[in-house]
């Protein structure tokens, strides 16, 4: 009998942990990346970019929101378990000597669950932030005059494709762009486009073209008063509400225009 009462306990006490397990698997919140996909980590990381282009100085900064990009092939989720790894950009443009201000604002601006923090050391700066849900976000200075912010998935199992919404192909967004190849007199050998949601609303959205040329025909039409920057391989400037960068990138010269949030 009392055999009996110990079989019969320890199949209530197994029965138990499986519903637990089950529960939690289902209902609960993940306690480690390895929880989690790279499907699961996306939208966090277009939040936190959101968050942070929404803490800009629309006066005197110019932002580029680039697509996701694959950072590994191949990683290690667990011993057992292979994943990828995805990151996202927000590359922002302001005054030289400006950088270090730029990334105290966005500090400032984040979240306090974000527990962000800055390092300004020897002519570096640098911001670290966890936007939860095991992302991980950084920002640095690669260049007098450049920020660029990386939202960053980590490495998880990815059970998904990685798409990203993109505008219709005859986006309003396009207008600016336009108009300055519209003054270089030269067309587009390709659109690119990129956007996400903000986190209070709305999208934030950034057209650009390929083309050919260094637009410093372009370069000449902007007011004095409208450059953020101005370096031979970028430029960058205010038009109305838009924000308009000319990069050299590859021997080819890449137009873009980012509203939004």
């Amino acid at each position: 009998m009392k055999r009996r009462w110990i079989v019969a306990a320890v199949v209530a006490w197994a029965v138990a942990v499986a519903g637990l397990a089950l529960y939690s698997h289902f209902h609960g919140r993940p306690t480690a990346r390895e929880q989690t996909t790279i499907a699961e980590a996306l939208p966090t990381v277009d939040g936190a970019l959101g968050r942070i282009y929404s803490a800009l100085d629309p006066a005197s900064s110019v932002a580029v929101i680039g697509g996701y990009r694959r950072t590994e092939m191949s990683c290690q989720v667990t011993t057992a378990r292979k994943g990828t790894r995805f990151a996202r950009d927000l590359t922002v443009y302001v005054k030289k000597s400006a950088e270090g201000a730029t990334i105290d604002r966005v500090r400032a601006a984040l979240p306090a669950q974000y527990k962000a923090s800055v390092v300004h050391n020897a002519g570096t700066d640098l911001l670290s932030a966890d936007a939860g849900n095991f992302v991980a976000v950084r920002g640095s200075v690669p260049e007098p005059g450049q920020l660029r912010f990386t939202a960053d998935t980590g490495c998880r199992v990815q059970d998904a494709p990685v798409t990203e919404a993109t505008p219709p192909a005859q986006d309003a967004g396009r207008a600016p762009v336009q108009a300055v190849l519209d003054t270089l007199g030269k067309p587009a050998s390709e659109w690119r486009a990129h956007q996400l949601a903000c986190p209070a609303g709305g999208t934030l959205r950034t057209v650009e073209a390929v083309t050919a040329g260094d637009g410093s025909a372009a370069r000449a039409t902007v007011p004095a008063s409208a450059v953020v920057l101005d370096e031979p391989k970028v430029y960058a400037y205010r038009a109305g509400t838009a924000d308009i960068a000319l990069r050299t990138e590859h021997a080819s010269l890449v137009v873009s225009s980012t509203a939004g949030c």
